[in-house]
């Protein structure tokens, strides 16, 4: 009894690269505010997620960055960043931020400072009581924002 149980439990934590990659759709959630895009000046917040998901497509953690911006065409004035995770399965363990880096570049019009980079990496263990960790995940999430008040990301793991 004691065996199906850790088998059940350890289909319904892992996460496998076939089934990441089959779920592309939903495995990123963007959540906004802030002014309208592509206008002279003005501020917007962007909150972008890398989904873990189990073989099951359960949903096993959630890795955010929030980035706020404010710019004035056709440069980005300010700049602040943030990370969180929600949704975390009781099987898996949230280990931090491991890497971190952002930087001003050159977007538009000459201008050093008219984008801005951010770059946030995670780690998350799978570990499943009386068997021990089994996996490590390393979702990630970039994001570019343009003194135009529009933006770009990517995500993986």
């Amino acid at each position: 009894m004691r065996r199906i149980i850790g088998l059940a439990l350890v289909a319904g934590a892992l996460v496998l690269p076939a089934q990441a990659a089959a779920a592309e759709e939903g495995v990123v959630e963007i959540q906004e505010d802030g002014t309208a895009a592509e206008i002279m000046a003005g501020c917007r917040t962007v909150n972008v997620a890398r989904v873990g998901r189990s073989a099951l497509g359960f949903v096993v953690y959630k890795f955010h960055q929030v980035k706020r911006w404010c710019w004035s065409y056709p440069r980005v004035t300010s700049v602040t960043t943030s990370t969180y995770v929600s949704n975390v399965d009781p099987n898996w363990d949230y280990k931090g931020v491991i890497a971190s880096n952002g930087s001003f570049y050159r977007w538009c019009c000459g201008d050093g400072r008219s984008g801005h980079y951010t770059f946030r990496q995670g780690r998350f263990d799978n570990c499943i009581p009386w068997i021990g960790c089994v996996r490590r995940e390393y979702p990630w999430v970039k994001i570019w924002v343009h003194g135009n008040g529009t933006y770009s990301y990517d995500t993986g793991s």
